[in-house]
């Protein structure tokens, strides 16, 4: 529904234009500025059900687009994401628009694509809570209608200033249930669905009517300590727990080698500065049952770990991660004597949990499990949020293990501020090893292999990297064919 001003190639994820047909980067990488289209119009669905143009999208709706999320006032979710770079923006004429930045944010094109830019005047005239029940913008589909937790629908904008979308209707449908998603898929009642489970992937693969379609993921997910209690925070016991098991059987276990990789880093190794095959050699604790008593036994010695001790880890309640917790927990309980327990939450409760508050500096949960996905295709967008300091703040989503490291910190300060991407390179290795192979702050589980089951009656939809669904945008424009009751 909404366009952003940078477009990701879908094959090579490099800046291309999008609401912004050229751009110049200031030698010093201080300041951007970006040539608008123009002419470029926001539509609604009218009561007739024909489609209306409502304003144009010009500078300033850029401009006020920007800095609404950096107003603290509108605690917008998105709000780190924009102050951590943005100086100033400001509407040099009707289609040009200059950031001044803070420091020279490498990745500064690929972030805004992750904007879509909102029409200024009718957002202040509906207000914000009625624009969000009911949003405009200048996208390929028009908003039709949304019924919390069942489905949401648009129609397609026939005006669209790119190309006129195929499709006539899109309908995005919440499925909890991901068995329940597969067999909506295999009678046919939807077209597409994501996280395809891996046990159902032979299955899928035999069905003539069904393609399935993978491509490398920008996924992270770990088990993380939370690094301000106590034993959580001794690196001894993180090592101890990481060599109680073996991630490799796990992930093996848990994905049948068909959409999930063992990670050894926070990087997927579909992008630079991964440095897999260094983590893989050096910093990875194979399970190592002798090693692991030993620690926890001088752990034990010195009074740090308490007796009895009961740890609890608390995952999502997603199966593949309740798995690899119960795969913890029972070497733990089965070969070291430790009563650990499992403690799936629903996503609100578990995520109270691990949000840290004034009431609770220190947070309640000590071991968790947890992902994170990359919005962007560099480096940076994993290892500054999850690992450096500025992140690890009282209701923070980034750094739950509230890890502090000032030799990190500035390794990840010197790699997000140059533009040599040899130098950015350099310094996220150096701050991985010290991560993964000192610190040992997670121990990285997986990387999924984004994976969905797409009736063959769909044609021109492409898998993405990212985890989004590309339905028409300059690269793509999806289309069904007679076959499809859904047109």
């Amino acid at each position: 529904m909404f366009d952003r001003l940078i477009a990701l190639d879908p094959e090579t994820l490099e800046p291309k234009p999008f609401l912004a047909k050229s751009w110049e980067l200031s030698e010093d990488g201080l300041e951007l500025t970006l040539h608008l289209h123009e002419g470029v119009m926001a539509y609604k669905l009218a009561e007739d059900g024909t489609v209306v143009p409502v304003e144009e999208i010009n500078a300033e709706d850029v401009v006020f687009t920007f800095e609404w999320i950096a107003d603290p006032a509108n605690a917008s979710p998105n709000m780190p994401k924009v102050t951590g770079w943005m100086e100033k923006v400001e509407a040099l004429d009707d289609y040009t628009v200059k950031f001044t930045l803070k420091f020279p944010y490498a990745p500064i094109l690929a972030r805004l694509n992750y904007f879509g830019i909102v029409p200024k005047d009718t957002f202040l005239e509906m207000g914000a809570e009625a624009f969000n029940s009911n949003p405009v913008g200048s996208g390929p589909f028009v908003f039709k209608e949304w019924r919390r937790g069942e489905i949401l629908c648009m129609v397609k904008n026939p005006y669209y200033w790119i190309k006129e979308p195929y499709l006539d209707e899109v309908c995005i449908k919440p499925i909890p249930e991901l068995a329940t998603a597969v067999l909506a898929l295999e009678k046919g009642e939807i077209d597409i669905t994501d996280m395809l489970p891996a046990p159902d992937i032979p299955r899928l693969r035999e069905n003539p009517d069904i393609v399935v379609d993978q491509c490398p993921s920008l996924t992270y997910f770990y088990v993380g300590f939370n690094d301000t209690l106590s034993p959580y925070n001794d690196v001894r016991f993180r090592k101890a727990v990481y060599q109680s098991f073996s991630m490799d059987e796990a992930v093996e276990s848990i994905f049948m080698g068909l959409t999930g990789i063992r990670a050894y880093g926070a990087v997927p190794p579909t992008l630079w500065a991964n440095d897999r095959e260094w983590l893989r050699e050096n910093a990875a604790l194979p399970e190592n049952d002798e090693e692991a008593e030993k620690l926890f036994a001088e752990l034990r010695e010195e009074g740090v770990l308490p007796e009895p001790f009961r740890p609890v880890i608390y995952t999502p309640p997603d199966p593949r991660r309740i798995k690899l917790a119960t795969i913890i927990a029972t070497n733990l309980i089965v070969d070291h004597h430790i009563e650990a327990a499992v403690q799936p939450l629903e996503w609100g409760a578990y995520l109270d949990l691990l949000y840290r508050s004034e009431e609770k500096p220190e947070g309640e949960a000590g071991i968790y499990i947890i992902g994170w996905g990359y919005e962007l295709p560099d480096p940076d967008d994993g290892l500054y949020p999850l690992f450096h300091s500025d992140n690890a703040i009282i209701g923070s989503a980034n750094n739950m293990s509230f890890y502090k490291n000032p030799e990190v910190d500035a390794l990840i300060d010197k790699a997000r501020s140059t533009l040599d991407r040899k130098v950015r390179e350099e310094n996220y290795v150096k701050a991985q090893r010290i991560i993964f192979g000192q610190d040992y702050v997670h121990i990285p589980a997986y990387h999924y292999i984004e994976t969905n089951g797409v009736r063959t009656w769909v044609h021109d939809f492409k898998v993405s990297a990212m985890g989004d669904m590309r339905i028409c945008d300059p690269f793509v424009n999806v289309w069904v064919d007679e076959r499809s009751s859904r047109k």
